[in-house]
């Protein structure tokens, strides 16, 4: 009996080891008692919704992405940057127009200049009969801003001044001489130095008879430019001038 009761007791103990080892193999292949009577069934279907869950928020995203994709395409395109603002310069100060004083005006008609027979024939104002100058601003506008009266004025022995007055009241004076020769007179006056203008270099001028008869005068500029030009001269009074000769 003892024998007996000992086999049973073995022989049930390697049945139970058999059916645990089978539970064990079933399980690692999810074939076990659980999932054979579908004990499972809910693990699976909640891990099957959460995974639905998951690609629906998935889908929202990419729909959002997609939709504020084309918001950005359908803005319109950016200016370019424009180039940096330069510093301001100063602006130029407005040309101011010099008023012009009544200036006295010569009667007419003028008396031309002839070539004298004496020094003492000079004597007087003598002005070139295009009559004052216009006094331009240097920019390429040349804006009129005065004007200047260019006389030449002996005494009775062939010697002088030559006088610049100007429209704002300036009057500037050189020495200025004569010398007769056959059928020519000769002048040359000194540089002209002015504070509020320009200085007015030396010329020579030299007048004498042409074909018609008429007296003309060459005049040329000893300046750092070559300049010659011809005119005709006619005699103002001394007054018109401000000549106290």
């Amino acid at each position: 009996m003892r024998r007996f009761g000992l086999n049973a007791l073995l022989w049930s103990a390697f049945g139970i080891m058999i059916l645990l080892g089978a539970y064990v193999a079933l399980n690692a292949c999810d074939l076990g008692l659980r999932s054979l009577f579908a004990s499972n069934a809910c693990q699976a279907r909640a891990a099957s919704v959460a995974l639905e869950s998951e690609r629906a928020q998935e889908a929202q995203l990419q729909s959002r992405i997609h939709a504020e994709e084309i918001r950005l395409a359908l803005l319109p395109a950016c200016p370019k940057p424009g180039p940096k603002p330069q510093p301001l310069q100063p602006e130029p100060l407005p040309v101011v127009k010099i008023p012009d004083p009544p200036l006295r005006i010569e009667p007419e008609p003028k008396q031309a200049f002839e070539v004298p027979k004496k020094l003492e024939d000079l004597k007087g104002c003598w002005q070139s009969a295009r009559g004052d100058i216009d006094i331009l601003t240097d920019d390429a506008q040349h804006l009129p801003v005065g004007k200047a009266r260019l006389c030449y004025c002996f005494g009775s022995n062939g010697e002088g001044v030559a006088q610049i007055s100007y429209s704002d009241g300036a009057a500037c004076r050189a020495r200025l001489v004569a010398r007769i020769s056959p059928d020519q007179v000769f002048m040359r006056h000194d540089v002209i130095s002015c504070r509020k203008h320009r200085d007015y270099v030396v010329h020579d001028i030299t007048c004498g008879g042409n074909q018609s008869d008429k007296t003309t005068c060459e005049i040329i500029s000893r300046g750092k430019t070559y300049i010659r030009r011809v005119e005709q001269f006619v005699r103002v009074t001394d007054d018109y001038c401000n000549w106290d000769g």
